[in-house]
C-alpha cells in the first residue's frame, strides 16, 4: 500500500556512557532494555537517544541514565542489521524499560527492510538520518527495486534540509528517469517548490508546476500546485496570471482552495476591480470567519468599498472589522482594529459626518495610543493630523 510522504548500553552495562547530557540524574529518569537480533543478542549495538549514546554489554542490555522527562526517539544499530527507531516515555526518578516487554529486536538488512527504515526517518522527520541510510541502500542495493523511492526521499530530505540544489539535483534524476513511478509527481512538486521557495527563481518554478500540471493530471497536488504557482505569479507582479491559477486552486478545496480565495481577492484589488474584490474578501470572511487571516480579510472588505468610493459600504465593513475582530493582527502582530477605526473615520469624512469622525479619531488616541500601520509605521501621526485638520477647517 503506497504511503505518501510529502510535506519528516549500558555502556556494557557498565561499560560506557558516553557524551554529555548522560550522567547527570538529577530530576533524571533512565531507560533499560535489551536488544537482539533473530535468536540472541547483540553485544556492542549502539543506541543513541535523548543527547546520550551507550553501547550494549553482556546479553545486549543497555542502561541510559540522566535522561529528561518525556518522550524521546532512540535509535539502534549495528552492523548488518537493519536500524531500528523507538519513541519511549522517560519519567524523572524512575528507570523504565524501553518497551513492554523490554526488548528491541533487529532483523538483518535486506532491501524491503532497509526501504522501510528509510521511510520510517524521513516520515519522523529524521532528514539526515534518512539520507545516511539512503547512501547506506544505493551503496548496497545499486539497481533494487525501491530505487526510485529512495532516491526521492534523499532528494526531499536534502529539501526538507535547505540545500536545495542537492534536492533540485536528485528529484529532477527522479522525475526524468522514472516518469512513471508512483512518487514522480511527489518529487516534480518539490522540485517546483525548490525553485520558488527555496532558490526563490519563480520564473523557473512556475515553469516546473505547469509542467507538473500538464504531465500529471491525476495527482494529488494539483490544487495546492496551483495555489503556489498563482503565488509566484503574484511575487512577479503577474496579478490576472495569478488570479487564474489561484481561481483553478479553489475548484480543488481543501486548505490550498480556502487560501486561494483569499489571494485572489487580492489579485482584484491589485487589478484596481475593487467592487469584485470587495465581493471576494466578503465571501471569504463568510466562508471561513475564524481563520487567521478572516480579520486581514473584513479589513480588505472595507478598504475595497473605500477604493470604489462606496464610503457607505466601506464603514460597515470597518466597523464590522472592529466589532467581530478586536484583537485581530496583521501578520507580525501589529493590531489592525486601529486601521480599521481611522478608515471608519475618513469613510465618515467622506460621507459628511465631521463630528463623529472628530470622536473615533479621539477614540483612537485614547484607546491605542502607540497604534501603528502594518509596516510599523506610525498610525498615531495620521489620525492627529486629521484631527487638527478638522478642528482648523470644519468644526
Amino acid at each position: 500500500m503506497r504511503e505518501k510522504i510529502i510535506f519528516l548500553g549500558v555502556s556494557l552495562v557498565l561499560v560506557v556512557g558516553i557524551f554529555s547530557g548522560c550522567l547527570s540524574v538529577t530530576e533524571k529518569g533512565s531507560l533499560e532494555g535489551e536488544v537482539w537480533g533473530e535468536s540472541e543478542p547483540l553485544v556492542g549495538a549502539v543506541v543513541e537517544g535523548g543527547g546520550c549514546t551507550v553501547f550494549t554489554g553482556e546479553g545486549g542490555k543497555f542502561l541510559i541514565e540522566g535522561l529528561s522527562s518525556g518522550e524521546h526517539y532512540f535509535f539502534f544499530s549495528y552492523p548488518e542489521y537493519t536500524g531500528k527507531v523507538i519513541k519511549a516515555e522517560v519519567k524523572a526518578g524512575e528507570t523504565r524499560k524501553i518497551s513492554q516487554e523490554g526488548r528491541v529486536y533487529l532483523v538483518p538488512e535486506d532491501e524491503e527492510s532497509l526501504n522501510n527504515y528509510i521511510i520510517e526517518l524521513y516520515s519522523l522527520g529524521f532528514y539526515e538520518r534518512a539520507l545516511s541510510q539512503a547512501d547506506l541502500f544505493l551503496a548496497n542495493y545499486p539497481g533494487g527495486n525501491s530505487l526510485p523511492q529512495v532516491l526521492f526521499i534523499k532528494g526531499a530530505s536534502f529539501y526538507y534540509l535547505g540545500d536545495f540544489q542537492n534536492a533540485i539535483s536528485f528529484l529532477s534524476y527522479v522525475r526524468d528517469n522514472y516518469p512513471n513511478n508512483e512518487f514522480s509527481d511527489d518529487a516534480q512538486y518539490l522540485l517546483a517548490k525548490s525553485f520558488g521557495e527555496g532558490l526563490k527563481d519563480y520564473g523557473r518554478a512556475i515553469t516546473e508546476y505547469e509542467w507538473l500540471v500538464n504531465n500529471y493530471p491525476g495527482s494529488e497536488f494539483l490544487g495546492v500546485a496551483y495555489f503556489e504557482m498563482g503565488d509566484c505569479y503574484y511575487i512577479l507582479g503577474f496579478y490576472q496570471e495569478a488570479y487564474s491559477n489561484y481561481d483553478k486552486a479553489q475548484s480543488y478545496g481543501g486548505e490550498a482552495g480556502r487560501k486561494a480565495l483569499y489571494s485572489a481577492a487580492h489579485c482584484l484589488y491589485k487589478l484596481e476591480n475593487y467592487p469584485e474584490a470587495a465581493l471576494l474578501f466578503s465571501k471569504y470572511v463568510e466562508l471561513y470567519p475564524q481563520t487567521d487571516i478572516s480579520d486581514d480579510a473584513q479589513y480588505f472588505v472595507g478598504a475595497a468599498w473605500y477604493k470604489a468610493e462606496e464610503y457607505s459600504k466601506a464603514l460597515v465593513a470597518f466597523q464590522n472589522c472592529v466589532n467581530n475582530y478586536p484583537q485581530g493582527t496583521w501578520y507580525n502582530g501589529i493590531l489592525i482594529a486601529p486601521a480599521a477605526l481611522l478608515n471608519q473615520g475618513l469613510c465618515l469624512e467622506k460621507l459628511g459626518r465631521y463630528q463623529e469622525a472628530y470622536n473615533i479619531y479621539l477614540r483612537i488616541i485614547r484607546e491605542y495610543p502607540g497604534a501603528k500601520w502594518a509596516d510599523g509605521s506610525s498610525l498615531i501621526k495620521n489620525v492627529q493630523f486629521r484631527i487638527e485638520w478638522l478642528k482648523n477647517n470644519i468644526l
